[in-house]
Order: structure tokens, then sequence, then C-alpha cells
């Protein structure tokens, strides 16, 4: 893709297309994903809740097409992510999580941002970081979902991990 198609696509209105008013984030090892769509397109974000580190917990934006490319993923919890040597802000810097994955049209979604950075807009306290669904409902005003407050977000937090 191109990087105004990924532009496009990342900063059209999008909004949640659900058949019940709440939205149930999924308990930890398993993954769901929200269906979106704009006046042209549909996406997905998937919300993982997978992996070997507890609490795990991964949002990504695809669109229907591509969805193959990723547009943007927010890691919470994870490794220091390494990005690739190039021509571009914070190339061949490591990147502590949490961070945002942006898309880019030559390196794919393997470029990570600080969520403070001007490029990644997620500006989030400690507070916000350690709740689930202001998470969700954070990453989702990334994508510019116009429609989130139409929505209750559910979520069950597990006594045993």
């Amino acid at each position: 893709m191109d990087i105004n198609t990924i532009n496009e696509l990342i900063n059209c209105l999008k909004r949640i297309i659900n058949n019940s008013s709440v939205i149930d984030i999924p308990k930890s090892g398993t993954s769901d994903k929200l269906e979106l769509k704009s006046n042209s397109f549909y996406f997905f974000v998937d919300i993982n809740r997978k992996g070997r580190k507890k609490p795990q917990c991964t949002f990504q934006l695809r669109e229907q097409q591509h969805k193959d490319k990723p547009l943007l993923r927010l890691d919470i919890i994870g490794p220091p992510h390494p990005n690739p040597p190039g021509d571009y802000p914070l190339a061949g810097e490591v990147i502590k999580c949490p961070h945002l994955h942006i898309a880019h049209h030559e390196y794919g979604d393997s470029i990570a941002y600080p969520l403070d950075h001007d490029f990644a807009k997620m500006y989030l306290t400690k507070e916000e970081l350690n709740e689930i669904t202001i998470l969700l409902r954070k990453f989702l005003e990334r994508c510019n979902v116009g429609n989130i407050n139409e929505y209750t977000y559910n979520y069950q937090s597990e006594l045993l991990n």
C-alpha cells in the first residue's frame, strides 16, 4: 500500500457495527474482533488477549481488503521493539512497551513509536494504561471511530491469571 492509502485508511471516520450495545472484551487467553465501517471501507479491530505474558493485550486495526497488513497495532505489554534502520523518526532505536506500530509503505508494521510521540498521538496516564476498557476506547479514538460512546464496554477481570 502507498502512504496516501495508508493515511486515508487510518484517518477516515469509522463506525462500530455491532448487533449489541455492549462490547465484551475477551478474557485472558482468548481473542475477538470488532467490525468497523467507513463510507468506503470495512475494518476489523482485533482484541488479542492471547500470549505467554500476563496480562497480554494487543489491539490491531486492519482493513478488510488488506487484512494481512495491519494499519495500527497497540502493544501494551511485551519486549522492547527494535525499529529497522531507515529514513524516518526513531529509525534504528529500541522502543519500550507500551508502543504503537503505524503502517509504513516501505516497512509495513515494523515501526513502533512511544505512545506520547507526535506520530502515535496516544497520551495515556499510568492509570489509563492499567484499565483495559479505557485502553480499548483510546485505541478506537486513535483509529478515528466516531460512535464509541454509543456502546458499553464490558470487561470481567479474572481472579486467577
